[in-house]
């Protein structure tokens, strides 16, 4: 059947947004209806399900440990730790239920959700990972601490979004990848060696203030540039005169930093940027992709093919709507999809095929409105039946779902087991108390935090590292932002020390925003090249007129070129 593009208005914030041929048949080929939703709103919706850095002191309702989990313990639900969750000591089929097919699917599974124990924090502490007990979707690692979204990564700290093999000593980072080493306030980078203030680029090493450079080694306050050496504000200096000025800002105090960021940022300004954060990629769009091929409208994403509307992934094929997921196929309205084939409509789902509209479900196929299944098969609100029955009775409640108006359409926020407040989606798209429960959204208000309790004022840190001692780890300190009290921790010290880097006055969250914010938007714009030089391959027509799609909006201040002209600026 031969599609067309169609505009449609989004039933959430009324906008238009296009549905596209490839669409259509995509949602043709999983059987689902077309979206109603457009993909900023989707993307909002899903991450509000997602709570990845509010933690809470609670106890688990099984074993009555002491644990750090993402719910409150005010809030009325059965929360087991990792250990306890994973093991045989529960039977999560004892809550199953019949179908009641004269009441709405959601408002059925809302029941189920709020009696099945879940699990205080999405990770496998104790199990795959060591030491990893202050973390949140986290596998594989070692000596992880306030980390959250991380893979095969070792000795990490204050980072979201680390992974990879060899990717360790990490601090204050956002989006490193494979085999990224000794990192302090990175973000976007790869295969990356004892680097500090570096930003979307690939193979540097011993460089600082970075943004956009590749193969470089031994760059300061450099944009653009592409492999160089001993170079600052992209001019060459010598080896000696290079070390001398690095020394001449005195990075190792809080003063030194905060000019040079300042500098940095004055210099980055001024630069042209590449239209997206794009390489060895075919036929795709969106920001932050590298080995990428027909992937549309994503964001940080490697080695995926055929994915659209993607935010955070690695290895996806043939897919939509998903945030986060990896190695996963024929997936859509997913959050944290991971080895998962034919899953639609779930929140963390591990080794999976062919579930639906399921939560916190691994190592299972054939799943229906399930919670906390593990490694069963054929089961509907988790109820088990025989294939027969699974698949008649599967096939009676779509056709319900889709009177009532809920089949395709992701579990409403307002289900979700977090206030907006505490979720990744007030991180991407920040909504006030009152405009989140306009909106529909649930507001939790309680964030497990401290104000006031400061023994150590922020003007009474030492400016140097090198005059910090080890009694700052009996010190209680206040962010300079927030107010917020928050505490260096032994391993934080060794780094910082270890690397030159002065104590934080910002918390954690803080610094986090900070990191945040110097992401593009996960949005494109439709856009045409700003280049008007002489010398480029469209002199005959100035300005050059190439389009693209780019995450830099229209009324932003930086000169964005198109990849064409960007080339032949830089190379």
């Amino acid at each position: 059947m031969e599609y067309k593009s169609q505009n449609r208005i989004c039933v959430n914030c009324k906008k238009d947004f296009t549905i596209e041929p490839d669409d259509f048949g995509f949602y043709e080929k999983i059987s689902v209806p077309p979206p109603t939703f457009c993909p900023e709103c989707r993307l909002q919706r899903r991450l509000a399900w997602r709570n990845d850095l509010s933690f809470y002191n609670r106890t688990c309702d099984l074993c009555g440990k002491n644990i750090i989990s993402l719910y409150h313990s005010e809030k009325p639900l059965t929360v087991y730790c990792n250990k306890c969750w994973w093991s045989d000591k529960w039977d999560p089929k004892k809550y199953g239920k019949n179908i009641d097919f004269s009441r709405p699917f959601f408002e059925q599974f809302r029941e189920l959700q709020d009696k099945v124990p879940l699990l205080s924090l999405i990770n496998d502490d104790g199990v795959g990972s060591l030491n990893c007990e202050y973390t949140q979707n986290v596998t594989f690692a070692r000596n992880c601490y306030m980390t959250s979204m991380s893979w095969y990564s070792e000795d990490c700290m204050y980072s979201y979004s680390v992974a990879g093999p060899e990717t360790r000593d990490i601090c204050d980072s956002l989006d490193l990848y494979n085999y990224s080493q000794i990192i302090y306030d990175g973000i976007f980078l790869e295969h990356c060696y004892n680097c500090r203030s570096c930003y979307y680029s690939t193979g540097l090493t011993d460089c600082l203030f970075c943004y956009d450079c590749k193969g470089c080694s031994n760059c300061f306050m450099c944009v653009n540039l592409r492999e160089k050496k001993y170079c600052i504000f992209n001019k060459q200096y010598t080896k000696e005169e290079y070390n001398k000025i690095i020394k001449s800002y005195k990075l190792d105090t809080y003063s030194g930093q905060e000019q040079a960021k300042k500098d940095f940022t004055e210099f980055l300004s001024k630069q042209i940027r590449r239209f997206a954060n794009i390489r060895n990629c075919v036929n795709s769009t969106g920001d932050g992709l590298y080995n990428c091929k027909n992937t549309k409208n994503a964001f940080m994403a490697l080695n995926c093919e055929d994915m659209h509307f993607l935010w955070r992934g690695n290895e996806i094929k043939d897919s939509y709507d998903l945030a986060p997921a990896g190695k996963s196929s024929e997936c859509y309205e997913a959050l944290t999809a991971d080895h998962d084939f034919q899953v639609l409509f779930a929140i963390y789902s591990l080794k999976s095929q062919e579930i639906t509209y399921t939560e916190n479900c691994h190592s299972s196929k054939h799943l229906f409105g399930c919670s906390g299944i593990k490694h069963g098969q054929y089961s509907i609100l988790n109820k088990e039946y025989t294939k027969e029955e699974y698949f008649k009775l599967r096939d009676k409640l779509i056709e319900h779902m889709k009177k009532t108006g809920e089949y395709g359409e992701f579990f409403p926020s307002a289900m979700s087991h977090f206030g907006y407040d505490e979720t990744m989606a007030q991180d991407y798209f920040p909504l006030t108390e009152e405009e989140a429960k306009k909106q529909g959204y649930k507001w939790w208000g309680k964030l497990q935090k401290t104000e006031g309790k400061e023994t150590l004022r922020s003007e009474q840190i030492p400016d140097s590292i090198v005059d910090v001692s080890d009694s700052i780890l009996n010190e209680v300190l206040a962010c300079i932002e927030c107010r917020r009290n928050y505490k260096i921790v032994q391993n934080e010290l060794n780094f910082y020390k270890k690397h030159s880097i002065p104590i934080p006055r910002k918390c954690f969250y803080c610094r986090n925003s900070v990191r945040l914010k110097l992401e593009n938007p996960f949005k494109l714009w439709h856009r045409t090249c700003m280049c008007g030089k002489e010398n480029h391959f469209h002199s005959k027509v100035k300005p050059c007129r190439e389009e693209f799609e780019t995450s830099y909006a229209p009324d932003r201040p930086e000169i964005i070129y198109c990849e064409k002209c960007y080339q032949q600026e830089v190379y």
